[in-house]
């Protein structure tokens, strides 16, 4: 009986190895939720600017059907191209925002509390050439 346990020490070791990795994993998956949060929060501006986008393009075409003179078309298309312009905008800022919050997010899971990265660069390069 104890030649058996002899014989497979290693047994006992992946029980102790989970425990280890355990915490890990959990932060892992609790890193996921948030990420799969920021992204639904993302998509949903995006659809919703998508929505008002195609309904000033309806109120858009409706108005240059009915349009006297080609002035009036001119108008309607620039105002209907500036609100799209607009919401291009909305979406880059939106994707920034995202991209800015996640950075924060990864940046507080660091060990040191992203105080590993807090060097720039150009501060890192400026003292190599210094030094």
């Amino acid at each position: 009986m104890s030649d058996s346990v002899m014989l497979f020490p290693q047994v006992l070791q992946p029980t102790a190895a989970l425990k280890t990795y355990a915490p890990m994993g959990v932060k892992f998956w609790e890193n996921q939720e948030t990420a799969l949060t920021g992204m639904k929060e993302l998509a949903d501006g995006w659809f919703a600017r998508r929505h008002t986008g195609a309904q000033a393009a309806l109120e858009a075409a409706k108005r240059i059907r009915d349009a006297a003179t080609p002035f009036d078309i001119i108008r309607e298309y620039q105002n209907w191209m500036r609100g799209a312009t607009e919401r291009l905008m909305a979406d880059g800022v939106a994707c920034q925002q995202q991209l800015l919050k996640a950075g924060a997010h990864l940046s507080a899971q660091l060990p040191s509390g992203g105080n590993a990265a807090a060097k720039p660069d150009a501060q890192q390069s400026d003292e190599r050439r210094t030094g």
